[in-house]
């Protein structure tokens, strides 16, 4: 093995459990808390990883996210200038990392921020801008004509730009505002009682919330250029968003040298919810000024985006699938086959989401190029009272495939947002973070 790689083998395999267990992060590093996005990435537990893998890559390092959720894996590439590109199903995914991964005039954000709340609070109208099923359920009447008011005073700024960083203001009010409890990302509603006596204002909230985001991405902008990453009021390297389905493909004829990411589980009902996060939000929020090119009808169910993750929704003969993918992993094949009857019908969601990930591995590799490295963070839960082995079975999908694992490390989620247990399953309280190398 070359003494460099093996110094950086060791190097990653040294790093402190404190780090991988994000127990000093700060929640406001790299603009992570403009927005209580689902299951973010630790920033500051993927940052000496991908510095200490830069060191093994030659030239310019382009790191992919095919599933990029909050981008904190894209804003960490940023901050040692790397090229930057990444995709997801999620609309506001995409609009939450056009935000983060775009240059800000602080000024301009200081003076937009005084106009919207100078127009917020000299509207008088008490019209409703927004009209949806169950819209008197999940916001009270004040509150919609609140919203209404920060979405009219957001409407009427010329730079698109602009708009996007306070409709991503706006989306962190709705979460904080609405009728939806916030101790999970599912979509539950509050008591009718807690509702009633809830002082809660969307205005005083989005004004706080503003303030609090330009900080934010003030103090990120801040660390960009004191590393010399921007000139000229730009990055200095290529940072790129895209909607896309990474199950269909990537959305770039880009080619890539490092691969960082954690496979959102489509199977919401044991696992993280992110379209049901996103619902409210995105109702608020028109789709021309997040993305034209978006054909998922994403508010079509509170349940759509979800559907359409990996592992959400039925696709294709079940037998087919488990001839194809057992043949990859007995792991997998081992654990599916131990079942019968009730319990075997629900681990075949576990099935179609490996199937899946499976294919949208696929679909990434050929962006990879020749001694790439990919790095995923995945974690093992139980199903039907069995630890499925998520570890073992993506590794062995990418031995399949020829692609060795070169380490690998383990976390714990110090900060998981989710119920230790649900009707279904145990979910996940570790994961680990496996580091393949592509060779040819």
């Amino acid at each position: 093995m070359d003494k460099e790689v093996r110094n950086i083998k060791n190097s990653i395999k040294a790093i402190s459990s404190e780090i991988l267990n994000g127990e000093n992060y700060s929640r406001d590093d790299f603009a992570r808390s403009i927005l209580n996005y689902p299951a973010m990435m630790v920033p500051s537990v993927q940052e000496p990883i991908i510095e200490n893998l830069s060191h093994a890559i030659e030239g310019e390092v382009s790191l992919l996210d095919p599933f990029m959720g909050a981008s904190n894996t894209l804003v960490t590439g940023m901050k040692y200038g790397m090229n930057v590109f990444g995709q997801d199903i999620n609309p506001l995914s995409i609009l939450l990392s056009q935000v983060k991964t775009s240059f800000y005039d602080v000024g301009e954000l200081i003076d937009a921020e005084e106009r919207l709340i100078n127009r917020i609070n000299s509207d008088k109208l008490n019209k409703i801008e927004i009209s949806f099923a169950n819209i008197d359920k999940w916001f009270t009447k004040n509150i919609q004509i609140e919203l209404s008011k920060i979405y009219r005073a957001i409407i009427k700024e010329q730079s698109l730009k602009i708009r996007k960083f306070f409709w991503v203001a706006l989306a962190e009010t709705i979460r904080l505002t609405s009728n939806d409890r916030t101790s999970t990302f599912k979509m539950h509603m509050r008591t009718v009682e807690e509702i009633n006596t809830r002082l809660v204002s969307a205005t005083k909230t989005f004004s706080i919330v503003s303030k609090k985001n330009i900080k934010n991405i003030s103090d990120f902008i801040s660390i960009l250029m004191l590393n010399g990453n921007i000139k000229r009021g730009k990055y200095i390297k290529k940072a790129e968003v895209v909607w896309g389905d990474s199950l269909s493909g990537i959305k770039t004829s880009k080619m890539f040298n490092l691969l960082v990411t954690s496979p959102p589980y489509g199977d919401n009902q044991t696992t993280v919810t992110y379209g049901q996060f996103s619902y409210l939000p995105l109702q608020w929020i028109p789709l021309c000024d997040i993305d034209n090119k978006i054909d998922l009808e994403y508010l079509r169910t509170t349940q759509e985006i979800d559907s359409k993750s990996l592992g959400g929704q039925i696709r294709g003969s079940i037998n087919d699938i488990e001839e194809k993918i057992f043949e990859k992993s007995n792991t997998l094949k081992t654990f599916i086959t131990q079942f019968k009857d009730v319990e075997r019908k629900k681990a075949q969601k576990v099935t179609r989401f490996i199937y899946e990930l499976d294919c949208s591995i696929d679909k990434m590799l050929p962006r990879m190029k020749s001694n790439s490295f990919l790095v995923w963070t995945i974690g093992n839960r139980n199903v039907n009272k069995q630890v499925v082995r998520n570890d073992l079975i993506l590794s062995e999908l990418f031995f399949s495939k020829n692609i060795e694992l070169f380490t690998g490390l383990e976390r714990e989620i110090l900060s998981k947002r989710m119920p230790g247990r649900n009707n279904f399953s145990d979910t996940m309280s570790k994961e680990s973070i496996l580091i393949f190398k592509k060779n040819d």
